[in-house]
């Protein structure tokens, strides 16, 4: 890359007003640069010292170059000059002391036996004058030309050379090690450092945080070619009229499976109808919440249809749940009536609340008609409300309205659900993915078929009761997933689509499957509750262990923009919290405005139908290959001695390590500190991991801050009722 000579005078004379050098500036950019793709704010960079401080040195021959570690803080906050000032006086120091060979520095401090220990220059940062790039003199009987030898092994993981060429200008070379890095990001690391020389030449005044790194053509890429999914889609219906179009199209087609009861879509649309009329003859109004607390089957699908029929929105139940939960929800959504039967009502609260058995409603349902009611809704109406843990440890509600979840199925790219799909319906209907289970295959015209929760997690139960009910379309939590695989990677070789997610993805299980036996397509979903369930989705082909399995891009009719804490773009490559827009944006939280307000959000960079987005607390990159990789929860980033530390990072080296299936790592207070404690779930029967290898295995990968103080090793994690991972039921 080049470096104009007006962007080299620009850093010369910023630098000259702290008694520095053209280096210094230089020096400072690569610092701020390195700082703002790392996420650190304390950096040690290398740079070569002459090693020829007197004159008696000048005439011996030999490489003298001593390599010097410069170690600076670099603060989002603080202008760039202030950044220049400190590698002003850190270079200088370093240069006072460049006589001590790098050698004795890491001797003296015991370092450098283990990879994860040693400080020695990761990043090299070096300027030659124009009379070392220059050429020697041809001779009369000599031809003098550069060359550069093939097959050369990076010095460092990175090394930025700038030479002076003579004109002003400045010859930039980033080389890299292969085997860290590919061209692709390399080429995006010189023109990152590019642009951001030019900015901070141009006002060096302006704070790290606002030194652009994305020049026009990456930032149409961030905000719109990668950001942006739009496709058509029946943008006015409702759910409830899609299903009944099905009804209409294939009346005798079977809709509803579960053990030996089914229901075909005219059996369901008739009695939804009933239903229906039932709720509305009772009294209740258009746009009210119904709670539904109903075991998973037809019965359930039927009062789920009816309550959309009826203009009202459903609020789904686990009667499993605490009794205190259960009351809050039916209070805090201010529920009229709950749709139930006999035997559950004695474990509903019921203050505040009518319980309507189904069970004992026989006689005055068959008196209703079996025709829609004439009961007006749009696709901006809510269909549901979900609540979700919070922060304070107060569910909030989220809001879902019609259009949201139309948007999700019809002319969707994530699946493509025909009448010939049968998809199995395992999860629990307060957990979001039943909308995925249920709506799914009900809006394409397939069926719907329920999966008990013993047989989901048993592999051998799974694969034969799939193969039993025609399956082709599974989801399962990435927990569950990671069970069945490490059980039987079998366990899904004959299925159309396999759909997991709610957790990072573990590379180590997914390659197992890909390697064992495939289905034809395995996805990886993201999304929270408050974008009706999906945000994202990845097709995974390939997997390497080493490396996370992306979340993907945008499913259809959504937006994914990567912010930083101002609302702009990060450049590909840096982390920041990944914001989500379209029409599939909750409403907000119930009665909850101050918490709507902080979570849904003006789109700045964007119009109707993407006007709003929500901030999802999500740690996201963009990768070169344009999707995304999840980082960790912003929320679950921990400070361990003063080291700013992602556990995500932690947990992908834990599952490399062979005998390793599942691992979390989490920050547990110690008296009035804390410290890291991993998790890890065995690959296989009989291969329990010791601690104290899994220990030595990450020193050995990462530093020393970044090793669990213990490690412990449980048979399997324990589940919440969702299907996810209980951090807080972990010992």
């Amino acid at each position: 890359f080049r470096v104009p000579a007006h962007t080299a005078r620009g850093l010369a004379d910023a630098a000259r007003a702290h008694g520095g050098t053209l280096f210094a500036g230089l020096f400072a950019a690569c610092q701020v640069l390195f700082s703002r793709h790392t996420g650190q704010e304390d950096l040690a960079l290398g740079t070569l010292a002459s090693g020829r401080p007197r004159p008696v040195l000048d005439g011996l021959v030999g490489a003298f170059d001593n390599p010097l570690l410069v170690r600076t803080r670099v603060r989002a906050e603080a202008p760039f000059t202030e950044v220049l000032a400190d590698s002003c006086a850190a270079l200088a120091d370093a240069l006072a002391h460049q006589d001590v060979p790098f050698e004795r520095v890491r001797a003296a401090l015991g370092e450098g036996k283990d990879a994860g220990d040693t400080p020695d220059v990761q990043v090299m940062v070096v300027l030659r004058g124009a009379d070392e790039a220059a050429e020697p003199a041809h001779g009369p009987a000599l031809a003098v030309s550069a060359v550069q030898p093939p097959g050369v092994p990076a010095a460092h993981d990175i090394t930025v050379r700038f030479t002076e060429t003579g004109t002003g200008e400045l010859a930039g070379v980033l080389e890299y090690d292969a085997a860290l890095f590919d061209a692709v990001t390399a080429q995006l690391l010189a023109r990152h450092l590019s642009v951001l020389l030019a900015a901070a030449a141009a006002d060096p005044a302006r704070t790290v945080e606002e030194l652009p790194l994305a020049d026009e053509e990456e930032l149409r890429l961030l905000l719109t070619d990668w950001a942006v999914n739009r496709a058509d889609f029946p943008a006015d219906r409702c759910v409830h009229e899609l299903v009944a179009d099905q009804a209409r199209r294939r009346p005798d087609a079977v809709a509803v499976t579960a053990g030996l009861e089914t229901l075909t879509y005219a059996e369901l649309d008739a009695r939804a109808n009933r239903l229906a009329h039932l709720l509305v003859a009772d009294g209740v109004r258009p746009g009210t919440f119904i709670a539904v607390c109903l075991p998973r089957g037809p019965e359930l699908v039927t009062a789920l249809l009816a309550v959309l029929k009826a203009g009202c929105a459903y609020l789904p139940l686990n009667p499993d749940y605490p009794e205190d939960r259960l009351g809050f929800m039916l209070s805090d959504a201010e529920v009229p009536l709950c749709l139930t039967e006999s035997w559950l009502t004695g474990k509903l609260p019921s203050a505040g609340t009518r319980m309507i058995a189904l069970d004992e409603q026989d006689e005055a349902l068959a008196a209703q008609p079996a025709t829609a009611p004439a009961v007006p809704v749009t696709a901006d109406d809510p269909a549901y409300i979900m609540y979700t843990s919070g922060s304070t440890g107060t569910p909030k509600g989220a809001v879902i309205g019609h259009r949201s979840v139309v948007r999700l199925f019809c002319n969707a790219d994530w699946v493509r659900l025909g009448t010939d799909d049968v998809m199995a319906q395992g999860s629990d209907v307060t957990f979001d993915a039943a909308t995925l289970e249920i709506w799914g295959p009900l809006l394409a015209g397939g069926r719907m078929v329920v999966i008990d929760k013993d047989t989901l997690l048993d592999p051998a139960e799974l694969t034969a009761a799939l193969g039993r009910h025609g399956v082709t379309t599974l989801f399962v939590t990435t927990a569950v997933f990671n069970q069945i695989v490490a059980a039987d990677p079998h366990a899904f070789g004959a299925l159309r689509h396999v759909l997991f997610g709610g957790e990072a993805a573990n590379s180590v299980r997914v390659a197992e499957v890909l390697a064992a036996a495939p289905p034809q397509r395995l996805v990886n979903l993201y999304g929270p509750t408050e974008t009706a369930v999906l945000g994202t989705w990845h097709l995974i082909r390939e997997a390497d262990e080493h490396m996370p399995v992306p979340i993907g891009r945008a499913v259809a009719n959504t937006t994914a923009y990567v912010l930083d804490d101002r609302l702009r773009p990060v450049p590909i490559g840096v982390a920041g919290e990944l914001f989500i827009a379209g029409p599939g944006v909750a409403r907000g939280y119930l009665n909850r405005p101050e918490l709507t307000a902080d979570r849904f959000l003006d789109n700045p960079h964007g119009e109707a139908p993407d006007h709003r987005m929500y901030r999802t607390g999500d740690l996201v990159r963009w990768t070169s290959a344009g999707v995304l990789e999840y980082v960790g929860r912003a929320d679950h980033q921990v400070k361990v001695r003063g080291y700013r530390i992602e556990p995500g990072e932690i947990e992908l080296v834990l599952q490399q390590h062979p005998d390793v299936g599942v691992a979390l790592v989490a920050a547990l207070a110690d008296g009035d500190h804390k410290r890291l404690v991993g998790y890890v779930t065995p690959a296989a029967a009989g291969r329990r991991p010791q601690p104290a290898e899994l220990r030595e295995f990450v020193s050995a990968r990462l530093p020393v801050h970044m090793v669990p103080s213990a490690v412990m090793c449980l048979e399997q994690f324990p589940l919440t009722p969702s299907g996810k991972v209980d951090r807080k039921a972990l010992p």
